[in-house]
């Protein structure tokens, strides 16, 4: 992609019992705001024909919206940090160098982004946002699907995440998968203050697991309670993603 930062197929991943995930159904990105009409034509040519959008109205606001191809349908399922609405660009455009190295030096930023992580799991609003997401997925003539966030690392780390969980993909394949992203960041655009907050971590998903584990014990108990999803939409997802 020419403008689309960090696009990407889920697929390729194998689950438990040995079916592997297919490719060109579910893809993941940063915003489409920028989309330049090459994307677009690279969009059609992919299929794609739902987009979900999990960016806020600050996102919004600082971005725009997505561009995308004529009759691509896209869902909004706004997600927001509870503890930073408004999303840590707003410390970046109101606070001087010094108030930004006070907030985010000396490990700062890299204890910030872990305890977000966190609450991408425990946020009962986002939870019942990626439970739609998946219901949205499941519906007739959905996919090709794409979805995305603003730098389509976090929200969307969790979506990609959770869906390679629900179909079985073991842990270590769910986190290579999840530090894919590492490998789209231009490092250069960012000093070593604020890198934390352009990357992933494995220790970010280490603490979403442990979110997890500490608040419902299991991964089942999380879709059926947190998501309000339930054994059929399981295995439907099954059935869509797994060879």
């Amino acid at each position: 992609m020419e403008s689309i930062r960090n696009f990407r197929s889920l697929g390729g991943q194998t689950s438990a019992g040995g079916r592997r995930v297919r490719t060109g159904l579910v893809y993941r990105s940063a915003h489409l705001a920028e989309a330049s009409d090459a994307d677009l034509a690279a969009l059609v040519a992919l299929g794609i024909r739902t987009v979900f959008d999990f960016r806020n109205p600050g996102d919004l606001a600082a971005e725009g919206p997505n561009r995308l191809p004529d009759g691509v349908r896209q869902i909004s399922l706004p997600m927001a940090d509870p503890a930073n609405r408004m999303g840590a660009r707003t410390d970046f455009s109101l606070l001087s160098a010094e108030e930004l190295k006070d907030r985010y030096g000396d490990g700062k930023a890299f204890q910030w982004m872990k305890e977000a992580s966190g609450r991408s799991v425990s946020d009962p609003e986002r939870s019942a946002r990626f439970g739609e997401f998946v219901r949205g997925l499941l519906a007739p003539g959905a996919v090709p699907v794409l979805f995305n966030c603003s730098a389509g690392k976090d929200r969307t780390g969790w979506a990609a995440s959770l869906l390679l969980m629900a179909v079985g993909v073991p842990e270590e394949q769910v986190v290579a998968h999840y530090l894919e992203t590492n490998r789209h960041v231009a490092a250069s655009r960012y000093g070593e203050l604020l890198m934390p907050l352009a990357i992933v971590h494995e220790d970010y998903f280490a603490e979403q697991i442990r979110v997890l584990a500490d608040t419902w014990g299991t991964f089942d108990r999380y879709w059926a309670y947190a998501l309000g999803l339930d054994d059929g939409h399981r295995q439907a997802l099954r059935e869509l993603l797994l060879d």
